[in-house]
């Protein structure tokens, strides 16, 4: 049975973490799952699943403080259905292992417990109608749109809210609740005690499982937990659609340099080269920008004018700002630098001993002197994956961060390993640079120029995401460029970012050269 249960987990979700028949229900520990010893299949089936799906989606932990045992107890809740929800939209099989094990109906009663059963299975069976107004409050709470499986929740913090709020109705409604006896129910699914590991239980975050490949991360999480958790949608070319929440992307600081081992600040040559590069960035850095879809201009807006005709013959109400105006930016740049550190990075450049990667970390410290000495406003991340359900920017440094001696640790630190989901970690990257309130917004990635990526097979479905992902950038006002740092390796990047977004770079004398080509 167990050896059944840990392939039936590579096939579903590509992991493989330490799996034992030894407890009365099911939990999740230590990056291990724990199942009951003797039960029918399909319960252990399901109870596996289930807790996958926890290992793949959820984050690495909760913030409990502030919340009841009400409130947390609904958090569980919603973060099950959440969790099955993003599973069913993946596999859809697996609505058919979970659905019939959800039998609450309003015949078991109005009590807390019975009232969380029956909102389970509102939240799981799309075929199940409850009359209880608060378990339809809290369907309407969970979904946007239920008949697409459109979520609403997809954030702790949405999930908070919402578990606070339905919790203030039980308190309205005085229904008692005992914690100490309350077990989750369907019964397959586990009691969530690696939510609250601030609580001192015997739990590690879900993220530590392990990779089917046994590929382990070199980042290890960091003590006081500061993971940011986003899901992103990919294109997907064969159905030339976006896949929503398609990729999970876990960003977290950027691992220091071991113990003992003290961090240089930027040499000789990344200082010259940066001085050299202040000229070139200056003016694209405070150049005037088009402003888009203005209700006056000079010129049409090519994108809004064909909104509107759209609009106009479907006889829908048109919006009128199809202008392009100029104005000069109140605000300095923002720029991020987007390092590959993927483990096609640490080969050798051509016959030499110097890596991918190596050059990648020269050249980002000469444009970091150029734009911290400028006074742009700057962040730096490195990103990896392994499959789009693990893909991992690592931050070197913030946006408001300071340029301090940590930060020159932290980029020296970054070491190759994974592969390169790059059109998640560009959407993840543009999509927080949109976000910015400043003049231009640029973002530059420093690559070997192949997005490669081992749980996909076809090379243009990785190209085809990327270049998606960076005219969908354009469109929110971000421009993006790549500076391809492996020799013959740029048909990629021109086909991503266009002739004149991609450059190939062979020698650190000619980064200047090669930055005023691409942000001019």
């Amino acid at each position: 049975m167990k050896a059944t249960l840990s392939c039936w987990l590579r096939l579903l979700w590509g992991i493989a973490p330490p799996l034992q028949l030894n407890s009365a229900l099911p939990f999740i520990a230590e990056g291990a799952i724990h199942l009951p010893a003797c039960t029918h299949w399909r319960h252990h089936a399901a109870a596996a699943a289930h807790a996958g799906a926890h290992l793949v989606y959820s984050p690495a932990r909760f913030d409990g403080s502030g919340l009841g045992s009400i409130a947390r107890t609904l958090l569980a809740l919603l973060e099950d259905a959440r969790v099955e929800a993003l599973a069913v939209r993946e596999l859809p099989g697996l609505a058919r292992l979970w659905r019939p094990l959800h039998t609450a109906t309003p015949a078991l009663g109005a009590g807390f417990e019975a009232l969380l059963e029956r909102l389970a299975r509102a939240l799981a069976d799309p075929g199940y109608d409850d009359p209880d107004p608060w378990v339809r409050k809290g369907h309407g709470l969970f979904y946007l749109d239920a008949r697409l499986g459109l979520l609403a929740l997809r954030t702790p913090t949405e999930l908070r809210e919402a578990a606070t709020r339905l919790g203030h109705d039980i308190g309205q409604m005085r229904l008692q609740f005992n914690a100490r006896t309350y077990r989750p129910a369907p019964a397959y699914r586990d009691d969530h005690r690696w939510m609250w590991a601030a609580d001192g239980l015997t739990v590690a975050p879900p993220a530590a499982a392990v990779a089917a490949d046994g590929w382990r991360d070199d980042a290890a999480p960091p003590p006081d937990g500061a993971e940011t958790l986003a899901f992103h949608p990919e294109w997907d070319r064969l159905i030339s659609r976006l896949r929503p929440e398609w990729c999970r992307v876990a960003e977290q600081p950027a691992p220091a340099p071991p113990a003992g081992r003290s961090a240089a600040p930027p040499d000789g040559a990344a200082v010259q080269a940066g001085r050299r590069l202040q000229a070139p960035l200056r003016a694209p850095m405070r150049r005037a920008a088009a402003l888009r879809r203005s209700d006056h201009g000079d010129v049409f807006e090519r994108d809004a004018r064909v909104d509107w005709c759209i609009a106009r013959r479907l006889h829908r109400p048109a919006e009128a700002r199809v202008f392009r105006q100029r104005r000069r930016h109140d605000g300095r740049a923002a720029v991020w630098l987007l390092i590959d550190r993927s483990a096609s990075t640490g080969s050798a450049l051509g016959s030499g001993e110097r890596s991918v990667l190596t050059a990648a970390l020269q050249a980002a410290s000469a444009t970091v002197c150029a734009l911290q000495a400028d006074g742009v406003a700057f962040a730096v991340l490195g990103f990896s994956s392994n499959g789009r359900h693990e893909v991992r920017p690592r931050t070197v440094k913030a946006l408001a961060a300071p340029a301090d001696d940590a930060m020159w640790a932290r980029l020296q630190a970054l070491r190759p390993g994974g592969s390169t989901r790059l059109g998640a970690a560009l959407r993840h990257a543009s999509r927080q640079l949109a976000c910015c309130r400043r003049g231009p917004r640029w973002m530059l990635l420093l690559s070997d120029g192949e997005p490669r990526d081992g749980s996909v097979h076809d090379r243009q479905y990785r190209v085809e995401d990327a270049r998606h992902t960076v005219l969908d950038a354009a469109r929110r006002s971000v421009r993006t460029a790549c500076l391809v740092l492996a020799p013959h390796a740029d048909a990629d990047a021109r086909r991503i970012f266009g002739g004149a977004g991609a450059h190939a770079l062979h020698d650190l004398q000619q980064l200047p050269r090669a930055l005023q080509r691409l942000f001019v």
